[in-house]
């Protein structure tokens, strides 16, 4: 549960995402719009084809998206969609829990990532990529495990059909 001064985004308002690599270095700066903040459960969205700033330069993605993020949480979870198409795919990010100071939106990226396919298909992704990156960067063990957790704790979610997967 956020604390009572932590800031709650405004439905409506613009707000940035500033995901980094686990030693700071910028992973993506992409902006959103708040669908609602709860305190615990922020909602956001983005259009297809906004601008999205990558370490890897700016790309443009082909989706809308509906985005779940909890602030207790190690996951996010991206509902993709094409514009005026049903669902394409959940993308999950496993991150460190995210934390918001009013404008920006900042949470570390952990590599492993969890897709969910409309069928119910659900396939863990950079297995490889966090295994290099626990070395290159050093991740503690208590960081392994929690981003291992929460990989497995996302998947059942889906397999489960649970919030925000019943949402499809």
């Amino acid at each position: 549960m956020s604390s009572p001064s932590a800031p709650v985004a405004t439905p409506g308002s613009r707000i940035l995402l500033r995901a980094t690599k686990f030693d700071g270095a910028a992973h993506w700066i992409q902006p959103f719009t708040v669908v609602s903040d709860d305190g615990q459960l922020l909602v956001t969205q983005y259009k297809a084809r906004t601008p999205i700033y990558s370490s890897r330069g700016e790309f443009r993605s082909p989706y809308d998206s509906l985005v779940y993020f909890w602030r207790d949480r190690w996951y996010n979870v991206f509902r993709l969609s094409r514009p005026g198409c049903e669902l394409a795919l959940w993308y999950c990010n496993v991150t460190t829990p995210p934390t918001f100071d009013g404008c920006q939106l900042s949470y570390v990226d952990l590599d492993l990532d969890v897709a969910v396919r409309p069928n119910g298909c659900v396939d863990l992704l950079d297995a490889d990529e966090f295994a290099v990156h626990q070395q290159k960067y050093g991740y503690p063990q208590s960081v392994i495990a929690r981003a291992e957790e929460a990989a497995e704790e996302v998947s059942a979610l889906a397999r489960a059909n649970g919030f925000p997967f019943n949402k499809g």
